[in-house]
């Protein structure tokens, strides 16, 4: 059997105990039970269905596009569109989960626009602040990890979490960008997932 008859293990039982390890480390500053949050990038959704354990609303944003990037592992299994279908299955009764099917670029100025509607007045920082953390593990290019972290940070409360995965020597533009961006995370977990607090 070839790798493209098969799903890519995202997230065994090690990783997955990191991503719960994150979410006790929010919890330790503030709930998440009534926290609304943005998962860039969720694959088959085993981080999107922890993630709606623990918070509110879980907002899943994957275009689920066949080799968006030939470097990342997921592009080397079962095409991207069973892996869509596999993730609506699993999360179509979690009525904490919203997907969009966009790119995070796309999906960022849909974002918006739901934000302040039609009237322009709305075009306030405050109301576009509606997210309590972002966890981005979309494209790992340093460039896309750059842009992730620049479009959603506006999105976030003051006093709000970003983080997101792959956060390790074997993925140093994912480590350069959140670096340029923060110094440094205030967390890194086992799973390389990372954590800021704004």
């Amino acid at each position: 059997m070839s790798n493209k008859d098969k799903f890519y293990v995202m997230r065994d039982h090690k990783l997955i105990s990191g991503l719960k390890d994150l979410i006790g480390y929010i919890n330790a500053v503030n709930s998440t039970e009534d926290m609304h949050m943005i998962e860039i990038g969720s694959y088959l959704g085993d981080s999107t269905l922890v993630f709606s354990e623990h918070f509110s609303s879980v907002l899943a944003i994957d275009p689920f596009t066949e080799d968006y990037d030939l470097d990342d592992d997921t592009c080397n299994y079962a095409p991207l569109s069973e892996v869509y279908d596999e993730f609506i299955k699993r999360t179509k009764d979690n009525p904490r989960i919203h997907l969009i099917r966009k790119t995070s670029d796309e999906a960022v100025e849909a974002i918006k626009k739901a934000a302040i509607g039609i009237d322009p007045r709305n075009l306030e920082e405050e109301n576009l602040r509606a997210f309590d953390f972002i966890y981005i593990d979309g494209m790992h290019t340093y460039e896309q990890v750059k842009k992730d972290i620049q479009n959603y940070l506006p999105l976030l409360k003051k006093g709000g979490f970003i983080g997101g995965h792959d956060y390790a020597e074997n993925k140093r533009q994912v480590m350069d960008a959140v670096n340029e961006q923060f110094g440094a995370p205030d967390a890194v977990f086992h799973d390389t997932s990372w954590l800021k607090r704004i």
